[in-house]
């Protein structure tokens, strides 16, 4: 939403002066001595704090579980159950101990900032545990922040840097690149992807280039700078209350030696010359750091990968650093096919327990292994010699994760962490979900149960979603949708994970038939005739027969069904098409006679035969099931979104932006604001009357009354509107799609591009 401002749940009190500010004044000192990073900051920036409102709605997710990549989690080592996981576009999320749910941290982002929902490093503080940071930035073109609390994210203070992230760009997977000084909490480090590293002295309240680090980086791969990979502490090497001396830095550079190390708190820093590796058939320069941690026994435990990924990482090794003695060891479970090393993870409280996980096994499967003796051997999920499976596979909390046949361990596994409180539990993240055990320790004797831990995160981007009226049966789903990545769903029960998704390919529209939920279309650039139908409510799905003559295949477009389901028209997203209709889906099709090409189309929601088409700003409506269309009214802004009521034949609702919410009535053709009271309407959507045989409700993202952006509802055509969400509700980059639900009062569902399908119910 359309909100800049940063809010916090908390008291304004908690905000000082001094915790909102940035700097850009560069550093080469070492971290001991006088706090130069609170001297030169720029100007400090005004931002918003305020308690969360009861507006009287109730703020969710349709339940999917997962959807989406998520790159790591990380553990608190110091507090038992405090668990954080980051994703590359839908936020950062904290594990709820209570009820094993995660919870999204990061909802309070607006619109305007939606760059900060992409999460490319998280470091939970290990002294002060409140303490958590976030390196916030999904695209290294846009501003990246650093977001701080100190009330386990509870509220936020936010930095602006002049470094930026790239948390949904290639090399995703590395790090963690954001790092807590294990001795002296109130330094920070930093590595990023193409201006070196940095660091704060004041809890990431302020941040300075070291500018002794000797290395940006500079390997691009695809595209995009990896940069520096991680940064590691080695906590022996001074005291407590002590900036640690001994610090390392994995470089992606193209050239030269990849990790770097100071023995002064930063001050100055050394090379470590490569490691030999098996995986890289003898060439060093193949292979660069992904991921490393020091362990409490005085070893560097690093994964390493030709091309860092999510894909295409095809040779890797794991390697184990002596720290003393300046050593490398090579000790990579296994070089039997092609692939990479990624996520790692050290036990704090048993040094030699280490778990690794593989990359790109595409062909097979990707693997977790695990040692219990400093990688001398290796247990894997999977045997690599016999290729037999050492697991047990629950995927009950979400079913439709077998969807291409069989439920797998995973795929893009860049991130594993042991549970520093018990050894028996590890998590992981995949391309879709987290998988987790709690019987790790007894891989040797008995198959490693897993099973789904990713109740409460929905990170899908959402392309659109329809919401059926219901029908004599009272079986009409809750929902259907399309989305990218795993395509969509029909949801019978919105609050309940579908057990299937449908079809291996991706819509750009979907329509159901108001009257009769079983038909169902979807509108596609990925099948050969561009439109799919099913008349089974989503169980199975079927081509269209053929595309009108001269059309172009693969085309998408919008596609919408009479109110019966008995007519389909088709508006192609060829520039230049005509709209078509037909009656026996697709033998034969009728084009849509004084209908100008590429009309935006609906369907009336009551009447069968009515189909409405706009360009340019020009209505036109048909009344016989869209054969021909006559001009019903002309409207002087050109840029409309519109809708027909679902209990309201003929009434079609317009979202004009800055110019409001407007009411044509196709029967007159009169067309006019319902009210002056809106700012703005992004997007209108309608749902369920609040009496029986009243007005459909009408559910607004823009604002009314001055109240600020936001979720409005109207229950009296528009007259007055409520806002019904705060600014701790924004949920980052929402989409401008709205809509109720006409089966239940007060319900709406609202579209983002990586916080899945909101949903709202009235309390």
């Amino acid at each position: 939403m359309k909100v800049s401002r940063f809010i916090a749940l908390a008291a304004a009190a908690a905000l000082t002066a001094g915790v909102m500010s940035g700097c850009s004044k560069k550093d080469d000192s070492s971290a001991s001595g006088e706090d130069s990073g609170t001297q030169n900051k720029p100007e400090q920036t005004a931002y918003y704090s305020g308690e969360h409102k009861d507006t009287g709605w109730e703020w969710g997710n349709v339940e999917i579980v997962g959807g989406g990549f998520v790159p790591n989690i990380v553990y608190n080592p110091t507090e038992e159950g405090l668990v954080y996981a980051r994703t590359d576009i839908g936020g950062a999320y904290k594990l709820d101990k209570e009820t094993n749910r995660w919870k999204c941290i990061t909802d309070f982002v607006g619109g305007e900032d939606w760059n900060l929902m992409g999460i490319e490093s998280i470091a939970t503080d290990p002294v002060e545990p409140n303490r958590v940071y976030l390196a916030a930035g999904t695209y290294t073109n846009s501003a990246g922040a650093m977001l701080v609390s100190d009330d386990y994210g509870e509220n936020w203070y936010k930095t602006d840097v002049e470094f930026a992230m790239g948390g949904n760009e290639v090399c995703r997977g590395s790090g963690e690149r954001l790092q807590v000084d294990p001795n002296d909490n109130s330094i920070l480090y930093f590595g990023s992807r193409k201006d070196g590293l940095w660091r704060s002295k004041d809890y990431g309240q302020s941040w300075e280039e070291v500018t002794s680090f000797p290395s940006k980086g500079g390997y691009v791969e695809d595209g995009f700078s990896a940069g520096l990979t991680f940064v590691a502490f080695d906590k022996s090497s001074s005291e407590q209350g002590e900036a640690t001396k001994t610090i390392f830095v994995g470089a992606a550079r193209n050239e030269g030696n990849y990790l770097f190390r100071s023995d002064d708190a930063g001050e100055t820093w050394t090379e470590i010359e490569n490691p030999a590796a098996e995986g890289a058939k003898g060439d060093t320069q193949k292979l660069r750091p992904v991921q490393g941690e020091v362990s409490s026994d005085g070893f560097l435990y690093t994964t390493w990968s030709y091309r860092i990924g999510p894909n295409n990482a095809t040779i890797g090794a794991v390697q184990k650093y002596d720290i003393a003695n300046n050593t490398w060891k090579e000790i990579t479970p296994t070089v039997k096919f092609s692939n990479g090393y990624s996520g790692i993870s050290v036990n704090p409280s048993d040094p030699k327990n280490i778990v690794c996980t593989t990359l790109c096994l595409w062909a097979i499967v990707d693997n977790v292994f695990v040692s219990y003796d400093g990688g001398e051997t290796w247990s894997g999920f999977w045997d690599p010699d016999t290729k037999e499976e050492n697991y047990n596979l629950d995927i009950s909390a979400s079913e439709w994760l077998d969807w291409h046949g069989e439920a797998k361990l995973g795929w893009w596994m860049t991130g594993v962490a042991i549970n520093p409180f018990d050894p028996d539990e590890i998590m992981y993240g995949t391309g879709a979900t987290i998988f987790g055990t709690d019987n790790l320790t007894k891989i040797k004797s008995e198959p490693v149960n897993l099973s789904v831990r990713a109740m409460g995160i929905e990170e899908t981007a959402i392309f659109d979603f329809v919401s059926p009226k219901q029908t004599e049966d009272g079986k009409a789903p809750d929902l259907y949708s399309i989305m990218g990545d795993i395509y969509g769903f029909r949801h019978d029960d919105a609050t309940v994970a579908p057990k299937e998704h449908y079809g291996d390919f991706a819509a750009t529209d979907i329509d159901c038939a108001a009257n009769d939920y079983n038909i169902v279309a979807r509108a596609t650039k990925e099948t050969y005739f561009s439109v799919v139908y099913s008349t089974d409510a989503g169980a199975t799905w079927h081509d269209i027969n053929q595309l009108p003559e001269g059309v172009d295949k693969k085309s998408g477009g919008q596609v919408r069904l009479s109110c019966d389901g008995k007519i389909l028209m088709w508006q192609s997203g060829t520039p230049g098409a005509t709209a078509y209709t037909t009656t026996d889906w697709g033998k034969t099709w009728t084009a849509c006679e004084g209908l100008p090409a590429g009309c935006t189309i609906e369907s009336d929601k009551v009447n069968p035969l009515k189909f409405y088409g706009m360009y340019d700003g020009v209505f036109y409506m048909s009344e016989d099931g869209g054969k021909t269309f006559n001009k019903v009214a002309d409207f002087l802004i050109t840029s409309v979104d519109y809708q027909a009521a679902p209990n309201h034949e003929g009434d079609l609702w317009l979202s004009v932006g800055s110019g409001g919410v407007y009411l044509l009535d196709t029967a007159t053709g009169s067309i006019g604001p319902v009210t002056k009271d809106i700012q703005d309407c992004d997007a209108l959507g309608l749902g369920a009357p609040e009496t029986e045989g009243g007005y459909d409700t009408l559910f607004m993202i823009g604002e009314a009354n001055e109240e600020g952006h936001g979720v409005y509802i109207s229950t009296d055509k528009g007259a007055t509107w409520t806002r019904i969400n705060d600014d701790t509700q924004q949920w980052g980059n929402v989409n401008p799609k709205i809509s109720g639900d006409p089966k239940t009062f007060g319900r709406c569902y609202i579209s983002t591009n990586g916080r899945g399908i909101i949903m709202g119910n009235k309390k």
